[in-house]
């Protein structure tokens, strides 16, 4: 039977217009209705995936940062994870070091270094995602996406430590030349921290959380204080923050649209996120749990 579905959100539960499609939804209602719950794992924060899924009508616990966070059905903080706050301001200076776009993520919010790099990343994302779209359109629809409307726009990252006192949960790195650029310091960054987490969610960027902060880890933690037995678990994704909580479910699923080192991972593939990808592994679970039952 299965007994819990655990779904990442972009290139996965959202399509190509960064909305959940209706059959994703409909699926989801099938099995509440069968008293399946269902979960978001995503690396964005609650307030990100909060507007997303109110306006498809689903209410569920948030599993953010990567694994870092969770929110239960009210928005209540149940755990976080944080990275050390000497660590952080040493990640965020090397970033200023070398002048690359950065976020860093608390349990209150996201918080850009650059309203206009914000913009250039989200007009990137859309555009992966609509090819044939032109760059002015893409640009228009992130300027108004909640993705960038809800950020918060500091001149220093750093002072959310040094001033606010805030405890930092992810750190984002951005840039156009990750293979020569951001990859190779995330190297650095987990030689010289090895309580530090590095994976990527996009092709442009990588995502530094504490090495307890990741998806597999949350999933795991999450159906132990619920009872849950994992191998009844459908977990749902598409890149590589998505890697360790698709080793730890009986029911994988990458999406046809993932990162080739995500399908190795996963047990099983499912159609693309602009095909309801998420609705089809659903179906396809319960068929496999019934012929197992068999």
């Amino acid at each position: 039977m299965i007994e819990l579905i655990v779904s990442d959100m972009d290139g996965t539960l959202l399509d190509e217009n960064m909305e959940i499609p209706q059959a994703n939804i409909d699926a989801i209602m099938q099995t509440y209705n069968m008293g399946i719950p269902f979960v978001v794992c995503t690396g964005r924060n609650y307030t990100e995936a909060k507007v997303k899924l109110d306006e498809a009508g689903i209410r569920c616990p948030i599993i953010g940062l990567n694994g870092s966070i969770l929110f239960d059905r009210n928005g209540q903080v149940e755990y976080e994870v944080d990275i050390d706050k000497q660590t952080a301001l040493d990640i965020l200076n090397k970033g200023y070091e070398a002048g690359y776009y950065m976020e860093a993520m608390t349990s209150k919010n996201v918080y850009s270094s650059s309203l206009e790099q914000r913009i250039v990343g989200i007009t990137e994302l859309i555009q992966s995602l609509n090819p044939e779209m032109s760059v002015e359109e893409a640009r228009t629809r992130a300027t108004q996406s909640n993705e960038v409307t809800t950020i918060d726009f500091r001149d220093d990252l750093r002072t959310l430590i040094t001033e606010e006192g805030q405890d930092i949960i992810k750190i984002t790195f951005v840039d156009v030349d990750p293979e020569n650029t951001i990859k190779p310091l995330g190297e650095e960054i987990k030689a010289a921290y090895p309580d530090t987490h590095v994976t990527s969610s996009f092709k442009y960027n990588i995502e530094i959380n504490h090495a307890e902060g990741t998806k597999g880890i949350a999933v795991t933690k999450y159906c132990q204080e619920h009872g849950y037995n994992i191998e009844n678990v459908v977990t749902v994704g598409d890149n590589f923050n998505d890697l360790s909580m698709l080793k730890v479910a009986g029911y994988s699923f990458a999406m046809a649209n993932a990162e080739q080192g995500v399908k190795d991972v996963a047990k099983y593939e499912t159609t693309t996120n602009y095909n309801s990808g998420v609705a089809n592994a659903i179906h396809r679970a319960l068929e496999l749990a019934t012929e197992k039952e068999a």
